[in-house]
């Protein structure tokens, strides 16, 4: 008990000395943190002054924004950066959107376009550029003719102001415009017309269209009106007027003889709708490019282009190389070979362009006189796989045909069809005694042919060496021995087919080509009087009802009876079956898609791709609607 006293008593001692450290700690503490709190209301005091003050009216307006800021953390300051960010992105895009809605986009003036082509200029000269569709093209666009052809193929008055055709379809008057200029500013008058006719029809000038113009009479009646006069009614006469006119002032002094070696054929004069601005010639002197402006001075609708640019190439590889590293923004043909070549250029347009041509099986009877049985022809023509050749040669880019083609006019839908039918073939052979007969070749392999009295129905089919040619006679080929004809794929050089086959007519059977013009007369390719060359008859087709019908429809210009005329030709040859008709391919014409405003469906030849050229646009503005 003695010791408990003393401890108990330090023991106080020591709490009440550690409770008066604590409560002065503790007072201390709370001294602290009340003047803290003084301090937070004083400057919390001051806040309110200063945001007092700063709003002064109790409103707020976007110039206190700026001391937002000031009251936010990091974070808060970047999520709104981020919400501002996207309120503004969001108006933008507002703002974009109504303007589109209440706009629209239209053509601007300006801007050049630049094409590819295949060969190089000779002749621009609209009276020796047949031959060269470089020549042709670049003529189409320099020199204005009396009529022409619009986007829609409709022919329609250029240089004239109208026309009129006399009743009995030997007279034609013209109606010159006045106030057209030459590309050098003399004026355009009657003299000119007068001028290129006579050239044309002048021997020594070697126009490819004299033959045309022989008997046609071309006289001044004033100075802007001309008068033509035939020897007898031809109703495509107004087609054949879409040649160029030449100026007499500069072409008058030139001896015809020496046309063809004038500068001028190089540095063209015409009143067309492009001139010449400059060319650029290798080491060689041969032309790479030409560069045409717009003829500011021209009669008819101004282009939006302001300016053109043609490139020459050796071929058409080179061309398609050109395209696609976009040195080019089109080029004048792609051939279906190549087509391949841009799968992955993504930025061009492909153009796809009815035209007059055709190709078919030309049958010559008295080369093989087993094709003068009808019903050979008719199982040769039930064995061909038309819709094979179409979609595996062509892509599905041409048409199947049962007759030629007639531009302008549709062909006759009663006409007798021959539809794919192997089958039917074979019935028709069978019928008439030709009997299916394995036979062993030279080399031991055994092969089946049809046999008749000793006669093996075999042919040979005459193609050139051009890939697509030779794709589709494969096919014909295919079809053929399937149904037991033995057939021969005779294959020539391309360059010599005309001269070697065509102009011979050395072949018993030729897969080949026909372009017919603008008007339907299908005369030079059915008459008999063409059964020889240069005549275009290549199945050397002979009927006196097709003779009469095509020498009457081509007096007539009248549509309605040339149709029922043509029709009735239709017909005959359908029944007849002196050749298979195969397809009409499209052109292709490929173009970058920056070049807007091209509408053409049809061409009766290569240039008719510019027709609407004026309407081919670049730039762009948009304007409200």
């Amino acid at each position: 008990m003695g010791l408990v006293r003393p401890v108990s008593v330090v023991i106080i001692f020591l709490f009440v000395n550690l409770m008066k450290s604590g409560t002065k700690k503790l007072t201390s503490f709370f001294d602290r943190q009340n003047i803290k709190l003084k301090k937070y209301r004083r400057q919390h005091h001051l806040d309110r002054k200063l945001v007092a003050n700063l709003f002064s009216h109790k409103k707020l307006s976007l110039k206190h924004l700026k001391y937002l800021p000031k009251f936010l953390t990091p974070q808060e300051r970047r999520w709104a950066n981020i919400l501002l960010a996207s309120i503004l992105g969001c108006v933008c895009l507002l703002v974009i959107n109504i303007f589109l809605l209440f706009t629209i986009s239209v053509p601007q003036a300006g801007g050049e376009y630049s094409e590819g082509m295949v060969g190089s200029p000779r002749f621009i000269n609209p009276l020796l550029s047949q031959t060269n569709s470089v020549d042709s093209d670049l003529s189409r666009l320099i020199f204005s003719s009396l009529v022409t052809y619009d986007k829609d193929h409709n022919l329609v008055p250029d240089l004239a102001e109208n026309y009129q055709q006399s009743d009995d379809q030997l007279v034609y008057t013209f109606n010159l415009k006045k106030n057209v200029k030459w590309h050098d500013g003399e004026p355009f008058n009657a003299d000119d017309v007068v001028f290129t006719v006579s050239s044309l029809q002048d021997t020594e000038f070697k126009s490819p269209l004299g033959r045309e113009f022989r008997g046609v009479v071309c006289e001044k009646i004033d100075d802007y009106t001309v008068k033509f006069t035939l020897k007898e009614p031809f109703a495509p006469f107004i087609t054949m007027l879409t040649f160029g006119i030449l100026p007499e002032h500069l072409w008058s002094n030139i001896a015809p003889a020496n046309a063809d070696l004038n500068e001028l054929n190089k540095k063209p004069i015409g009143t067309g709708p492009w001139k010449v601005d400059s060319l650029k010639k290798d080491k060689l002197g041969v032309i790479k490019s030409y560069t045409l402006v717009a003829n500011k001075d021209y009669y008819g609708a101004k282009s939006y282009l302001a300016k053109l640019t043609f490139k020459f190439y050796a071929d058409s590889p080179s061309l398609i190389d050109a395209l696609k590293s976009r040195n080019v923004d089109g080029v004048s043909f792609l051939p279906r070979e190549l087509r391949d070549e841009l799968k992955k250029h993504k930025n061009i347009n492909y153009h796809e362009l009815d035209q007059p041509q055709y190709a078919a099986v030309f049958f010559n009877q008295k080369r093989n006189t087993l094709l003068q049985a009808d019903y050979i022809r008719q199982a040769l023509a039930l064995s061909i796989n038309k819709s094979k050749i179409i979609s595996e040669v062509f892509g599905n880019n041409a048409k199947a045909l049962d007759a030629p083609i007639l531009p302008g006019i549709d062909n006759n839908p009663n006409i007798t069809k021959y539809a794919f039918d192997p089958e039917a073939a074979v019935a028709l052979l069978e019928k008439n005694g030709w009997v299916l007969t394995a036979t062993t070749t030279s080399n031991g392999l055994t092969e089946q042919s049809r046999i008749k009295k000793g006669y093996e129905l075999r042919i040979v089919l005459t193609v050139a060496d051009q890939p697509q040619y030779l794709e589709v006679a494969k096919i014909i080929k295919e079809g053929w021995d399937q149904i037991g004809v033995k057939t021969v794929l005779e294959i020539v050089d391309k360059t010599k087919i005309v001269q070697d086959n065509v102009a011979t007519r050395k072949y018993e059977a030729l897969l080949f080509s026909e372009n017919m013009s603008s008007d339907p007369d299908p005369f030079a390719f059915w008459h008999s009087s063409q059964n020889e060359y240069p005549g275009a008859n290549l199945a050397i087709f002979t009927n006196k009802n097709v003779d009469t019908i095509l020498e009457t429809a081509r007096k007539n210009s009248d549509v309605a009876d040339r149709t029922a005329k043509y029709w009735e030709f239709q017909k005959i040859i359908a029944t007849e079956l002196p050749v298979i008709f195969l397809y009409s391919p499209t052109y292709t014409y490929p173009q970058d898609e920056s070049v807007k405003g091209f509408d053409v469906s049809f061409i009766a030849s290569y240039s008719d791709r510019f027709a609407n050229l004026s309407d081919w646009y670049i730039k762009t503005k948009r304007i409200f609607k």
